[in-house]
This record gives C-alpha cells, structure tokens and sequence, in this order.
C-alpha cells in the first residue's frame, strides 16, 4: 500500500496511555517500521486533561515534533523555558529533554517522532 488515511471520527479515538498518568491519552496512527521492527517514524494523536499537579513525561530518547489541534498546550523544560500553544501552534522536543506537559482544560495535539512503535 502506497497511502494510508483514517477518516475524522477514526483519528480523534485517543486510547488511554498505559501505563501512564490518569490525565494522558495517546496513541500511534501510523508508523513505518525498520527491518529491526523498530519505528522509523510515527504520527500519533495526543489528548491531555487537566491535572493539579503534572509530573515530567519521561526523558526525551528521540526528537519529536507536533502541532496543537484543540485546546490549549503549556510545555515547560528543564531548563524553566515555558510555552502556551494553541491551535495551529506547533513544537519541536530536542531528544535529552524533560517536559512538563499540562493544560488549564485539555489540549490534543498530533505528534511525530522517530521512536519505536507504541502499543
């Protein structure tokens, strides 16, 4: 198959992330994958919700990149730097980093990046 598509209603079916933070939802919509098995790449839908007291996703071990859909995106690195996003904003995470994501309601966003498949 050359093109893949998913239709609106089908791309906006955010899983929960397990494991995860209750607030987290994420999950692959497509993805290549290497010899190996391993993504070359993956585009995967992202929704956050509110939460008092967000902790840092994991350290960053590839590079990522996305664009906000709905809502509103704060991002905070480790650094202090801080970024509000809204639709049509995008963002790029540097591999090595620790981010805060959080929001004053929800966000959802379409990330991409070069990292193995998730489940």
């Amino acid at each position: 198959m050359v093109i893949e598509w998913l239709d609106e209603g089908k791309f906006h079916r955010v899983p929960k992330l397990e494991p995860g933070p209750p607030n987290v939802y994420f999950g692959d919509v497509f993805s290549s994958a290497s010899q190996d098995g391993l993504s070359l790449l993956a585009g995967s839908m992202f929704l956050l919700e509110q939460i008092d007291n967000p902790e840092p996703a994991p350290l960053y071990d590839y590079e990522e990149t996305g664009v906000v859909l709905k809502g509103e995106l704060h991002l905070e690195d480790e650094k202090g730097n801080t970024a509000k996003l809204f639709p049509g904003d995008t963002f790029f995470i540097h591999r090595g980093s620790s981010i805060i994501f959080s929001t004053p309601r929800y966000a959802v966003a379409y990330k991409v990046g070069a990292r193995p498949k998730m489940h």
